[in-house]
């Protein structure tokens, strides 16, 4: 792309993507808004078939193909978002699709694909993936689907800027995940080119700046993970990387524990699930990065493939963190009856044990069990509470 683009090649996306796409919604975010003391507002572009904004690139992409090529089919490579997009929209336009995606992808993702028909083939590493895929382009004449680096995708993602502009009267403010930039560089120029005075705040992840630091790969026997697996992307797009120097006001970079609190944040107050990269935008507002003049701000939600597994142990993180888990451990003499007195105890004090672990092995007193036992609290006063009433009836308790 030899210049920025503009308006009309956004329009032009917006009538092909029309007849295939519903504008997803904009909505307040009530709880939110009250606790930033910001009004807040949420654009669900989750909402779409496959939980993510990447299906508009996807699908203007394959809407600007001519007939011949989409008859010898598509492939691309990608960590989970863009696949889907790619292989739903392929299936119903008749297209095959061939995908392949990193070993470490979310199950969920691979399996999503694969019902959407197509192929789907694994290598170790994203790159590895890029490498694999634009080889079998070569080799059986498909055409490959850039992720994110290419002006189709741009401009299909760009929609969504529009949408916004049509959606809500006035606002001063964008906030938006960046992965390789084909969202935040589609975005951000539909805006500006709509409301040029609207603030831009590019959110990644800080997984991805350590990984563009060190571009070697050589992190021993155990490669560095992230929860926001959608915007772990290495490297800026060249199609994408300037234009997001000129739309994009300012990038910011967001820990692992952020991220993970938006996640909650959006189950608890707004009651969806969302992946880490959708939750990525809410997470540098959360992290104070978003400039206090601004205060009617738009936060891009921007998938909700999460894998279960996953979100369960966010959530049960974020129950320790908050005080609703406790877990103690209890030295007791070894002999019957001792654990119905204890799960006594902790019934009286309204606590809910959730698991319990006896060691005779190590032991500190001769003859006695040593007992974990991990149960469910109200919070940190209630937790002090049950430890209190076991201590009173001669049982030695100490939070673990």
């Amino acid at each position: 792309m030899s210049s920025l683009p503009q308006l009309p090649a956004f329009e032009a996306a917006r009538a092909r993507l029309a007849p295939h796409l519903e504008p997803t919604p904009v909505t307040r975010a009530l709880s939110l808004s009250e606790e930033l003391q910001r009004d807040i507002f949420l654009k669900w572009d989750n909402k779409l078939r496959t939980g993510s904004f990447k299906e508009r690139g996807a699908l203007n992409f394959l809407l600007s193909m001519d007939k011949a090529a989409l008859s010898r089919g598509v492939c691309t490579a990608s960590a989970g978002n863009h696949a889907l997009g790619l292989s739903f929209h392929s299936q119903r336009l008749g297209v095959p699709c061939h995908i392949v995606m990193p070993s470490t992808a979310p199950i969920v993702k691979s399996q999503s694909c694969r019902a959407f028909g197509a192929e789907v083939l694994f290598q170790p590493t994203f790159s590895d993936c890029v490498e694999f895929a634009q080889r079998l382009a070569q080799e059986h004449g498909y055409t490959y689907v850039p992720p994110f680096d290419h002006e189709w995708i741009v401009h299909g993602q760009g929609v969504a800027g529009l949408e916004l502009v049509d959606q809500l009267a006035d606002f001063d403010s964008v906030v938006i995940p960046v992965g390789g930039g084909g969202y935040a560089a589609g975005v951000a120029s539909a805006i500006k080119a709509k409301r040029p005075g609207v603030f831009i705040l590019g959110v990644c992840s800080e997984w991805a700046l350590n990984a563009r630091r060190d571009s070697s790969g050589h992190h021993g026997a155990v490669a560095p993970m992230t929860i926001a697996d959608g915007i772990a992307v290495k490297t800026i797009g060249k199609v994408t990387g300037p234009i997001l120097d000129r739309r994009v006001d300012q990038i910011v970079a967001v820990n692992e524990w952020s991220i993970a609190r938006a996640i909650i944040k959006l189950l608890e107050h707004e009651h969806v699930v969302v992946e880490g990269a959708g939750a990525a935008g809410l997470a540098g507002i959360l992290s104070g990065f978003l400039p206090e003049q601004c205060k009617k701000t738009v936060v891009m939600i921007c998938g909700s493939n999460i894998d279960t597994n996953l979100l369960s142990r966010l959530i049960e993180h974020d129950m320790a963190e908050k005080g609703r888990l406790l877990r103690v451990a209890i030295s007791l003499p070894d002999r019957p009856g001792m654990l119905h007195t204890i799960s006594g105890i902790i019934a009286q004090q309204g606590a809910n044990i959730l698991q319990v672990t006896h060691d005779r092995s190590y032991a500190k007193i001769p003859g006695h069990v040593e007992i974990t036992v991990l149960m469910e609290v109200r919070d940190r006063d209630h937790g002090q509470e049950v430890i209190a009433a076991l201590v009173k009836s001669g049982l030695p308790t100490q939070e673990i």
